[in-house]
């Protein structure tokens, strides 16, 4: 357990101070979600509704063999059933559904249906399937020749599924020429683009709404997916509002997952800790469909001299990838990570003057040592060198994440009586977004935070990208800085004929506009004098991103400081110190708490998260929260984010960096704890006390 006296992970903190454009707002739709105001997706029945589940398979592979759907169809309530496979390539895979008046003549329904499978040999282990390894190429080869020393490894990582709060799904408001869709999505408009011949509706007939989305990590950026292109046929074939959601054990089986890995790694390197070369092979564990098992190392952050890489994805019975809060880049992380402490600890290096050699970014350096500052590097046992029952650890990983521009539409409205409305059809996940568009506009329209209603998640609000790849910030906020910048010269002319001003002689200040040096008008009787609304709109496409070089590409260091029992094999994380690059902060908050949670994902991560496969009947064992172990308060530690705002003027990604080198970070720490490396995720007692039994034991 994490010590008691320290101070609790939301501790203030003052190095922040002074780095966004509002340090002190909180979440605008705080209290509503807090006192269960806010309405998701899956709060929405609409009267009449019809509820939808699927019929899946039970098994990694099962063959369909038999079903009763007359005796389905006696059930009260139930209207239709419709099985359009006869087989299932992974647990929980879909062949079918049922179409009933309500969830407990759905419920029946499914019993009464009495689905018989075929069970069929499964693929379950990445491992297994693999097969034999090639040869190390010639040039690979010839690289790793050139070192003194060389490190030959396997690491691996295991599947984590996405545990969104809010599972997937739609409530359909469907009538015979207009309809409303309530979406849990990361995409309002990529929903709406999938719909049209599916609803039997025009464009202009149907919204889909998405004020509040319970989690996604990327497994909802797909368009409506089967959930909702399923629903909105059915809603179109019965003139009727549809509900379709999926339960928890739905949830893990078929909504994706970060794929499992295995990295293999063949490398040379010198007596001074220069890596000549070698080879690092990858493998990804990917479900039936073959491909999205991506595994991100060699991650270009080190100077890995002449390193190769090759990977392969592996097809195996269960539920397939999908993008994942930075595809591919914890499981690379991890490998990477250990890679090189690995290397340090054999040429007898600080792991992080050995990370200063070899990382090739400054920015990234600076941030590095900073880091080892606040954790108190200087502190750090050498590995392998503690000999009693409770060890401390300190590791260290680094990370850096891309920009990708997107198009983004804003609106400005300033009406006469003094209210302020930002629009923007774009959702927001949980990453603050509500807050980031009333901050930009209320900051750059010179007036209060709590003067500006900020209307987003409608399909019929401006056009604005999903929230995937760390994008919405980065690209919406230039976006309404350009439309209140847009509603204000707009406003000024205005008042200006009115005031019989000089052009350029008024302005706006703390919700007041100012005439030279002095206040001349309040903000909402300036508003009055308006004759009528006005409209300020801006726009951000990849021209404008491209022209911006301050909104830049992110990057971080992070490090911990735990302690591991090595009698029981438990590890207690008790500190995180995450240094990441932010550019130009909206809001400090938000900022934190997006570098908190990225943490706080990539800890679990390391420590608990791993989906079960039964190895005879690829059924997953574990499709809950019970046994599927996802980190709780009591595992947390203390998190210490620093916002980097050196050298930055634009907003930078903040969705996907912060959660990329935890996991690694965590398993150094624990190898300079042990003094044996634990070259497997996740870091369960049963792998740390092999490890220390294939080393020295104290």
């Amino acid at each position: 357990m994490p010590d008691s006296t320290v101070l609790l992970p939301t501790n203030n903190r003052p190095a922040n101070t002074g780095s966004s454009m509002n340090d002190d707002a909180s979440r605008l739709d705080g209290i509503a979600k807090v006192t269960g105001a806010a309405k998701y997706g899956r709060d929405v029945y609409v009267p009449n509704s019809l509820f939808v589940a699927f019929v899946r398979c039970p098994w990694g592979v099962g063959e369909l063999v038999s079903s009763n759907r007359d005796a389905a169809m006696k059930v009260p309530g139930v209207l239709d059933v419709e099985l359009t496979k006869k087989e299932g390539q992974y647990h929980g895979a879909t062949v079918g559904h049922m179409i009933a008046e309500s969830p407990a003549a759905l419920s029946r329904g499914m019993s009464e249906l009495a689905c018989r499978w075929k069970r069929r040999e499964a693929k379950t282990r990445l491992a297994e399937e693999i097969g034999e390894e090639p040869p190390i190429g010639e040039a690979a080869a010839a690289a790793l020749a050139k070192g003194s020393k060389r490190l030959e490894a396997d690491y691996s990582t295991e599947v984590q599924t996405h545990s969104s709060l809010e599972t997937h799904g739609v409530s359909i408001d469907f009538k015979s020429d207009s309809a409303v869709v309530y979406a849990s999505t990361q995409g309002t408009f990529s929903v709406r683009d999938g719909l049209d011949e599916r609803l039997k509706l025009k464009r202009s007939q149907y919204e889909v709404v998405c004020e509040y989305v319970g989690g996604g990590f990327g497994s909802k950026l797909g368009g409506a997916g089967k959930e909702g292109i399923t629903a909105a046929m059915i809603a179109a074939k019965y003139n009727r509002p549809v509900y379709l959601f999926c339960n928890r054990a739905e949830e893990h089986l078929d909504t994706g997952n970060r794929p499992g890995s295995r990295t293999r790694v063949r490398i040379g390197f010198n007596d001074d800790g220069t890596i000549v070369g070698g080879e690092i092979r990858t493998w990804g564990s990917v479900g039936p469909n073959k491909s999205g098992g991506g595994c991100n190392v060699p991650s270009g952050r080190y100077n890995l001299g002449d390193t190769k890489k090759a990977h392969e994805d592996v097809a195996l019975n269960a539920g397939m990838p999908r993008a994942f809060r930075a595809p591919g880049h914890p499981q690379g992380s991890f490998a990477e990570e250990m890679m090189l402490d690995e290397v340090a600890f054999a040429c007898g290096l600080d792991p992080l003057a050995l990370r200063l050699k070899l990382i090739r970014s400054d920015a990234i350096k600076e941030m590095a040592s900073l880091g080892a500052r606040q954790i108190g590097w200087d502190n750090r046992r050498p590995t392998g060198s503690q000999k009693g029952v409770v060890r401390r650890g300190m590791g260290m990983g680094i990370t850096s994440w891309g920009r990708f521009p997107a198009a983004v539409e804003a609106e400005v409205v300033i009406n006469q009586d003094g209210s302020i409305e930002a629009r923007t059809g774009t959702q927001d996940i949980g990453t603050g977004q509500r807050t980031m568009v009333g901050i930009v506009t209320s900051s750059t329209l010179g007036v209060s935070l709590d003067a500006v209603t900020v209307r987003i998640g409608r399909s019929t609000l401006p056009e604005g990208p999903g929230s995937g790849g760390s994008v919405t910030a980065v690209n919406s906020a230039p976006a309404f800085i350009a439309a209140a910048e847009d509603a204000k010269r707009k406003m000024l002319e205005a008042l200006t004929q009115r005031m019989n001003a000089e052009p350029g002689e008024l302005d706006i200040a703390d919700g007041v506009i100012r005439r030279g040096e002095r206040n001349a008008v309040q903000w909402k009787d300036a508003c009055a004098m308006l004759g009528n609304a006005i409209t300020g709109k801006g726009v951000n496409n990849r021209a404008t991103v491209d022209a911006d070089k301050t909104t830049g590409n992110s990057g971080g260091a992070q490090f911990v400081d735990l302690e591991v029992d090595t009698e029981t094999g438990v590890i207690a994380v008790r500190r995180i110190v995450a240094v990441q690059a932010c550019g130009r902060v909206v809001s400090r908050k938000l900022a934190e708490s997006q570098i908190i949670g990225g943490v706080i994902q990539g800890l679990s991560y390391a420590l608990f998260e791993d989906r079960l496969l039964d190895r005879v009947t690829g059924a997953m064992v574990n499709p809950n929260l019970e046994w599927y172990k996802i980190a709780g308060p009591c595992d947390m530690p203390r998190i210490e984010p620093i916002l980097w705002t050196k050298d930055g003027t634009g907003a930078r990604p903040l969705g996907e960096p912060p959660t990329i080198p935890t996991s690694g970070a965590i398993a150094c720490a624990l190898f300079n704890a042990l003094g044996t490396p634990v070259r497997s995720l996740p870091l369960t007692p049963d792998k740390v006390l092999t490890a220390l039994g294939s080393g020295e034991r104290a």
